[in-house]
């Protein structure tokens, strides 16, 4: 019968059990299992047995191996939500975008006027080439020669003489109207309503023209 060394027969049983023991749980490792010492009493051998009993007539030594926990791997990590573009406040401002000037208005030339003279000598710019004709009132007598024997009253219609104002003086013909107007409605006593439509028509048509640009 040979003999064993103590510690050669301990070292040589616990990596035994070791690799026994990483063989079954690769195998089955949910669960425990049972390591079973063998000796053979003819010659001394001494085998190891996962969850197999000795055979008959060997000395038998049983030890369990409880099971070891099942791995889980960690659970994968959320990735991380995408900033939404619509919500995603700028880094850094955009300068406004410059507003378009509004285009130049478009200025013409100035209406013609005509330069007109009354029966009695009185000049006058108007809109039109021939005025209408006004009725100047006549003295009528009695056939006696005297006014206070006059049968009735009596005129005799008449009408003012206009020539066009030429191109290159119209801008100065314009202000003149303006100021004329702007002479009868507030310093020649005629504050009413229809001497200032006057003088604002005319302020008007010349600002918008060639003249007031």
């Amino acid at each position: 019968m040979p003999s064993f060394r103590p510690a050669a027969v301990a070292c040589a049983l616990a990596l035994a059990v070791l690799a026994l023991s990483s063989t079954a749980l690769a195998a089955a490792p949910a669960r425990g299992m049972v390591i079973y010492r063998c000796v053979d009493p003819a010659g001394g051998a001494i085998t190891l047995q996962n969850d197999v009993p000795c055979p008959k007539g060997q000395q038998q030594t049983v030890r369990n191996v409880a099971p070891l926990p099942a791995f889980r791997p960690p659970p994968a990590a959320a990735p991380a939500p995408r900033p939404d573009a619509a919500t995603t406040a700028p880094t850094a401002a955009s300068p406004p975008a410059a507003a378009e000037p509004p285009p130049p208005a478009v200025r013409t030339p100035p209406p013609p006027l005509f330069q007109c003279r009354t029966w009695d000598d009185k000049d006058y710019l108007g809109d039109v080439a021939e005025p209408p004709a006004s009725c100047v009132a006549l003295e009528t007598v009695g056939i006696d020669g005297s006014p206070a024997l006059a049968a009735g009253q009596a005129c005799e219609m008449r009408r003012d003489t206009c020539t066009p104002v030429p191109a290159e003086q119209l801008c100065v013909a314009w202000k003149k109207r303006v100021d004329e107007a702007e002479f009868r409605w507030k310093i020649a006593g005629g504050r009413d309503g229809d001497q200032k439509a006057e003088f604002d028509r005319a302020a008007r048509t010349y600002r918008a023209s060639t003249c007031g640009g």
